[in-house]
């Protein structure tokens, strides 16, 4: 599992959403969001938008499956990169 402090003040928005779920295609296992306690599988922009991930908020990503190291890590570089 690895984790990020999100420190834009736009929060995690649209674009970056969009971008972790087109990287997830590339994925076997299972990914997911987590913020608060709440997980959100990191395949549906519906379900990161939902979360209302905004500055300030610490974002977990947690992956299970043969490729979970490779899957966090992508996800994770997404994220800085938006951030």
């Amino acid at each position: 599992m690895k984790s990020i402090v999100i420190t834009s003040e736009n929060g995690l928005h649209a674009r970056p959403a969009s971008l972790i779920v087109n990287a997830c295609s590339a994925f076997s296992s299972d990914i997911f969001l987590v913020k608060d306690g709440n997980k959100a599988n990191a395949r549906s922009i519906m379900n990161i938008m939902a979360m209302g991930i905004v500055k300030g908020d610490e974002l977990k990503i947690e992956a299970e499956g043969d490729d979970a190291e490779a899957a966090e890590v992508k996800i994770l570089e997404i994220i800085e990169a938006s951030i």
